[in-house]
């Protein structure tokens, strides 16, 4: 099996250590590596990364790119155990099996109001850079105001860390104007994590534009520890409770 290749280096700045942590406190400081290798087989291609710690090799992170491009000659490359998903899974599409935006639309599935692409998405370009499409879902003015850290009877802190997460984008641009709505269901609820689903559509012609589905942990900020999901949050009567709108 070849070994990983060094494709990138950078060191961990404080504004990329959030409240929940999602880059360690832990990292603060630290010169961190991505190592890379190509995965062989199948009709894209598709490439696996490792972030670490340069210092102690300690893994921060894994990640599976796939592209739309035709897979080419590699050596023999699988998965290792400790970056293979627990609970998504890599051959789903969640773009090709979306909901009709209208099925969303009778569901009250809608999470941001409809709004046009507009500069900030753009980064002042025509279009919307593929590393910016996260701002298609999850930018705008949401329809209810949520507070991402929330408190415990007991005072201590609360939130949810992504834990894992697959993102479809669809080739091609999105233009600035661009007219686009943003939904979410969730898909899964179990003791401490939950699964959910999100999709960003034009609304001018009821294309998915991206769609990015996450685990996400339930996490004491306070105690440093992962925590049973509070009883509020577990109702699996939630009108947004859809699984049958899973990927497939």
């Amino acid at each position: 099996m070849p070994s990983l290749e060094v494709s990138h280096r950078s060191t961990v700045t404080p504004d990329q250590i959030d409240d929940l942590g999602h880059m360690n406190v832990r990292m603060e400081g630290a010169d961190l590596v991505v190592r890379s290798a190509v995965i062989p087989g199948g009709e894209r291609l598709r490439i696996y990364h490792e972030l670490r710690n340069d210092a102690d090799d300690d893994l921060a992170a894994t990640f599976v790119h796939e592209l739309d491009h035709p897979a080419i000659g590699a050596p023999a490359f699988e998965l290792p155990a400790h970056g293979a998903p627990r609970s998504l899974s890599l051959t789903t599409d969640a773009l090709a099996s979306a909901p009709a935006i209208e099925q969303l639309h009778d569901l009250g599935l809608a999470m941001r109001k409809p709004r046009s692409v507009d500069t900030d998405d753009t980064q002042g370009a025509d279009t919307v850079s593929p590393a910016n499409f996260a701002t298609l879902l999850w930018g705008g003015v949401p329809f209810e105001e949520h507070e991402w850290v929330r408190t415990l009877p007991n005072g201590d802190r609360y939130a949810y860390a992504v834990m894992e997460q697959r993102t479809w984008i669809r080739p091609g641009p999105v233009a600035l104007g661009t007219n686009i709505q943003s939904f979410r269901a969730s898909l899964e609820l179990r003791e401490k994590v939950g699964r959910s689903i999100a999709w960003c559509y034009d609304t001018d012609t009821g294309e998915p534009l991206i769609a990015s589905e996450a685990v996400d942990l339930c996490l004491n900020l306070t105690q440093r520890r992962a925590i049973a999901i509070p009883v509020e949050s577990r109702s699996d009567t939630d009108p947004d409770f859809h699984p049958e709108l899973a990927p497939h």
